[in-house]
């Protein structure tokens, strides 16, 4: 992309101080300095792409090019960096990143101190990634599809061979100018089914993929291990051989909110595979309620707070846990139950007036809400500069030997 940038493009680029709302000052600004509008507007949407991406990538943003779809789908600087020490932990030197967008993974490589082999077949984003890895001097970007390469193979410019294999498979397609997500892992580029036969011949290989894949199309023998961030799900990984911690099969990695360095929160893994665990008992609802992070959800390690709050869980298909034992736990929520109510509109909406709460916080598991309209419903006629009461509702369901109950459940959360 740089090759789209003239020099002296380039350099008003650095200059600019993006801010929605001087958009017309700078254009205008970029018109009278003899900018043809097509430039301009393409320097503006590179700016305003590089605002949005200090959140995820920090001082690196101001120097970097971007594409939407490119920095949608691009790795938070402090999870690639996650990444790279896993690589780094297993002795490896050389890594093929294979369809690397925009280069943040490959950045966390290079800063690991790895030589690094970056494929993408889109000439645009090949470009950017090129002027965005160009200060490593490690760096090798190749434009060209993945699915022609035999990663057994593969070779650096300098002769090395290409030891382990980092892959963020491209999970959106641009149609018309709109970004949409794809769901089939066949639909993306590469296909699921080529990374898990390059998988089979034993090279070390690390997959970024969406946390919500089928648990059931993991492969035998990978370690699945969700990531979230600040209680934020934002990736499935995929460890292959060696990258593959030897008794772990699913894991929930939890860190801190911060995008560029998080804290580790906690982490919690298994050796057994999917859906082997004995069923938790269930029961009806007792003082407490929790709800575990996302992470310990998708990596089926609810029973882990079964456990740890001495609780049972509330139906054994709602990952909601109860329990008469207050805990406090890093990596769940927890919430002291104070009113049990009835979920019909007309009996919350005359609680809620009732006790003059002027904000609402809904949540729900296992029953067919909206959170947002029904908090409009509950809500209605209340002026939102009233200064009143919070509250937090909770609304689910569980089985009991008379038939399913439902409710709604004010309460109040413990730290």
């Amino acid at each position: 992309m740089s090759e789209f940038f003239s020099p002296a493009e380039l350099e008003v680029l650095e200059s600019i101080d993006y801010r929605e709302s001087e958009v017309l000052k700078i254009s205008t600004d970029l018109r009278r300095r003899g900018l043809a509008p097509e430039r301009v507007s393409a320097i503006l949407t590179q700016a305003k792409l590089r605002h949005e991406a200090i959140a995820k990538w920090g001082p690196d943003a101001g120097r970097s090019l971007l594409t939407r779809a490119g920095l949608e789908q691009s790795t938070r600087r402090g999870v690639a960096d996650r990444h790279a020490h896993r690589f780094a932990d297993a002795g490896i030197r050389t890594v093929a990143d294979l369809g690397c967008g925009l280069g943040a993974d490959s950045a966390a490589l290079l800063r690991a101190g790895m030589t690094v082999l970056s494929v993408e077949i889109d000439p645009e984003t090949a470009a950017a990634a090129r002027h965005n890895l160009s200060r490593f001097p490690g760096s090798e970007i190749r434009q060209g599809d993945v699915m022609e390469l035999d990663p057994r193979t593969l070779r650096t410019q300098a002769g090395h061979p290409v030891e382990a294999l980092w892959l963020d498979p491209a999970r959106r397609e641009t149609t018309g100018g709109t970004t949409s997500r794809l769901f089939d892992p066949e639909a993306f580029a590469p296909p699921f089914s080529a990374i898990t036969r390059w998988a089979a011949t034993g090279m070390p290989i690390g997959v970024k993929m969406g946390p919500g894949m089928d648990r059931s199309a993991i492969p035998d023998g990978a370690e699945a291990e969700w990531v979230s961030c600040g209680g934020d799900v934002v990736e499935l990984v995929l460890w292959f051989n060696a990258l593959a911690r030897p008794t772990v099969r699913r894991a929930a990695t939890l860190l801190s909110a911060d995008p560029l360095d998080p804290e580790p929160v906690a982490a919690l893994d298994a050796e057994t595979d999917f859906d082997t665990e004995p069923p938790e008992p269930a029961g009806p609802p007792l003082r407490y309620l929790y709800e575990p992070d996302g992470a310990v959800i998708r990596a089926e390690l609810v029973n882990r707070l079964v456990t740890a709050s001495g609780g049972h869980m509330l139906d054994p298909r709602i990952a909601y846990v109860t329990s008469d034992h207050r805990v406090d736990l890093l990596w769940a929520t927890g919430w002291e139950i104070e009113e049990r109510l009835p979920m019909g509109v007309k009996q919350l909406k005359k609680w809620v007036r009732q006790r003059g709460i002027t904000r609402l916080t809904i949540k729900k598991r296992g029953v067919d809400v909206v959170p947002e309209a029904l908090r409009a419903q509950l809500l209605a006629g209340t002026k939102r500069s009233a200064k009143g009461p919070e509250a937090t509702l909770i609304l689910t369901r569980w089985e009991t030997p008379d038939g399913e109950q439902r409710a709604a459940f004010s309460v109040r959360r413990i730290a």
